[in-house]
């Protein structure tokens, strides 16, 4: 079972996190460890192409260990700031991973 850090409010009073926290971290750092596999198998595909091809695999190599390391537990995907996912946020930027991913899924055919 995940444990996660208990929840603390204004008034410094604590709290274990809910059913729904512990739900909410185990998918997302479920997704993180697919999106990573993504991103480093297009990377494998990659490595041994051209220097602009091998140039794209390090960049997704880079930022899928930048991402495991963030966000592969239940534990770090509770703390995930949004500028180190991978999730779409309307009217800004895609953050560096979310890029990684995007090219990952322009690599290997995907939507």
């Amino acid at each position: 079972m995940t444990k996660l850090p208990p929840r603390v409010d204004w008034d410094g009073n604590e709290r274990p996190a809910s059913a729904a926290e512990v739900s909410r971290a185990e998918g997302t750092a479920a997704r993180i460890r697919r999106e990573v596999a993504e991103m480093r198998r297009a990377a494998d595909e990659l490595a041994s192409g051209s220097p602009f091809e091998a140039a794209v695999a390090e960049f997704l190599t880079t930022r899928a260990l930048m991402l495991e390391r963030a966000g592969a537990t239940p534990e770090r995907a509770d703390s995930l700031r949004p500028e180190e996912d991978t999730l779409a946020e309307p009217g800004t930027f895609p953050t560096a991973a979310r890029s990684a991913l995007l090219i990952a899924h322009a690599h290997l055919g995907k939507k």
